[in-house]
């Protein structure tokens, strides 16, 4: 990587022990970047993304790729199989960089495999799905296709973290969020509604009110790191290791992509009215301040069923039968991703 600038900025001061007692110290964050840093981008494109949304547009983004002077190698992916091959491939070839143009469970199954390695290609993120929540939770505000050009200009490189699903027969890693109860059967419904109705948002809207109309209810107990925090009936239950999901809710609104631990949201069982008065919360980041719902924040975060049968849990938008499982575990993997993030205008 050639370097033009270099730049160090002082995020805090602190105390160091030594024989005289405490002395200031620096904590300094180190910044490289020059326009298009990278040699060449390796990118990734799911065409199908967004209901095949994103196929119709990938030539005009490729146009102003090369418009822009981005040198790039293109790999196109039909599957999940297909993605996590490809990346493993070129994560062995030594690639420094990747860019996926697709929608969350596209960068869902790239994260999957470079999360498991010790030096990891820096991963950066071309918003083409229904939802991109992952690049709001990195801090793109304008998860658009322009935006993330222009981060991959000029950008930080950040660790943030994973985590993974353990169930008693299967294990799923994801990137941003999961969940079960509500969440995961409202996300069932609308993808079958997106068959007949090809407005994935509107499919989810119509989906959320046919559920809440009457809600399932799920028992059980839920610990963070081997401390009981919630037991009883629940409608849902969310954990984050980014604050965004379903195309833009808040469903872990204190959650932070980079502090290595999971923010786990369970909402009690309450009644229709208590859930259509408390709506306005899932957009506005005040969620965790509803009365029926309790916060949690920790490395473990685990579900044990009091009902018996199987429940339904979804990973990064993508539903995951769990059989009959008796129990679900939420583990963080602190800083295992390198991401291409937007520079702070904080620093």
């Amino acid at each position: 990587m050639v370097v033009n600038q270099i730049t160090f900025s002082i995020l805090r001061v602190l105390p160091f022990q030594c024989d005289s007692g405490y002395l200031p110290g620096l904590t300094l964050k180190l910044h490289l970047w020059k326009e298009n840093t990278f040699v060449n981008w390796d990118i990734l494109v799911n065409p199908s993304a967004c209901a095949g949304k994103a196929g119709k547009l990938w030539p005009s983004v490729m146009k102003e790729l090369s418009s822009r002077g981005f040198a790039f190698t293109v790999h196109f992916t039909d599957s999940p199989e297909k993605t996590r091959k490809i990346i493993a491939e070129l994560a062995s070839s030594g690639t420094k960089a990747i860019a996926v143009y697709g929608g969350d469970g596209t960068l869902s199954d790239t994260a999957a495999v470079l999360s498991s390695l010790s030096s990891p290609p820096a991963l950066a993120v071309l918003p083409a799905g229904s939802g991109n929540d992952w690049a709001r939770s990195i801090g793109l505000e304008h998860p658009d296709i322009p935006s993330a050009l222009q981060v991959m200009k000029n950008f930080s490189i950040s660790f943030v973290d994973t985590a993974t699903a353990v169930w008693e027969n299967g294990s799923r890693s994801f990137l941003n969020s999961s969940g079960i109860g509500l969440d995961a059967i409202v996300l069932h419904r609308a993808l079958k509604l997106r068959k007949k109705i090809r407005l994935p948002k509107l499919s989810y809207i119509i989906a959320l009110a046919g559920s809440a109309v009457k809600p399932p209810v799920l028992n059980g107990r839920f610990t963070v790191d081997g401390e009981e925090f919630f037991s009883g009936g629940f409608l849902t239950f969310t954990t984050g290791v980014g604050c965004y999901s379903g195309g833009g809710m808040r469903l872990s609104p204190t959650a932070k992509p980079d502090d290595g631990l999971l923010d786990g949201l369970c909402l009690a069982e309450a009644g229709l009215f208590t859930i259509i008065g408390n709506l306005g919360r899932v957009f506005d980041g005040t969620l965790h301040a509803a009365k029926p719902a309790k916060l949690a924040r920790g490395k473990v975060l685990r579900f044990e069923n009091s009902n018996p049968g199987s429940f339904l849990l979804e990973v990064d938008g993508e539903p995951v039968p769990t059989g009959n499982s008796r129990w679900l575990e939420l583990k963080v993997k602190p800083g295992s991703l390198r991401v291409v993030t937007p520079v702070s205008t904080e620093e």
